[in-house]
């Protein structure tokens, strides 16, 4: 039974307005160049979970995003790892990309001098960035547009949008036996919830797996409630 089935049975939900987001940028490639804003500044370390790259851009930086890469970064990442994703924009200088992007003239120069300045020595003394990925950018360079989506398998293109989209870390109100409560807080009799049904372990964000053990822990505890007639 999904959560919209258990709703119209009176089962309350929780936390439903908090949402994990998920921009459509190829973490091979942000970790290789760098993640700017649309005033061609970084605001991050590329090399994060994308979950998190994908929240600092959204909810507090202005879009359109952009993965800058240059040339040597686009072709060490294996052909099957590219999900079919190509740049929008190539040319020879960032001044060339900046006025195809639309940046205030010198944004992007001075953000990727300052970058290379320093990953020359192995550093990113802003963001800190591990210097597995460090490395001064050179021309030519290319802008890919999150918005321009990718799937593995499909047409270049394919899934484009706003370049992000989300999923809601809430879900039904259990306890912690699972059984799931209505709107007074009194258990649903006989309707028990767990994993990505339920409101789980979940605070602000999200990381790939940790469903797995939210629905394996509290699905046991939820399966023994039941079986127990709890």
């Amino acid at each position: 039974m999904d959560g919209s089935l258990a709703a119209a049975m009176g089962a309350a939900t929780r936390r439903m307005s908090v949402v994990e987001l998920a921009l459509t940028a190829l973490p091979a490639m942000v970790t290789r160049g760098m993640l700017v804003n649309a005033h061609g500044r970084r605001f991050i370390n590329e090399d994060v979970y994308p979950g998190l790259f994908s929240v600092a851009a959204v909810l507090t930086q202005p879009a359109p995003y952009w993965v800058i890469i240059d040339e040597e970064g686009y072709e060490s990442i294996p052909e099957q790892e590219r999900w079919g994703v190509v740049p929008r924009f190539v040319t020879e200088t960032l001044a060339e990309l900046e006025a195809e992007l639309g940046m205030p003239q010198g944004a992007l120069e001075s953000t990727v001098g300052t970058y290379n300045t320093h990953a020359a020595n192995g550093q990113d003394p802003y963001f800190h960035k591990d210097p597995r990925w460090l490395r001064p950018l050179t021309g030519p360079f290319a802008a890919v547009d999150p918005r321009a989506g990718f799937h593995r398998g499909a047409r270049p293109g394919a899934g484009a949008g706003t370049g992000a989209a989300g999923f809601t870390l809430g879900g039904l109100h259990t306890t912690v036996d699972g059984a799931v409560l209505d709107v007074s807080g009194d258990p649903v009799p006989g309707l028990f919830a767990a994993g990505r049904a339920a409101s789980g372990i979940h605070g602000e964000g999200y990381v790939s797996g940790t469903s797995l053990g939210d629905g394996t822990f509290f699905g046991r505890r939820a399966g023994s409630a039941a079986a127990v007639g709890g």
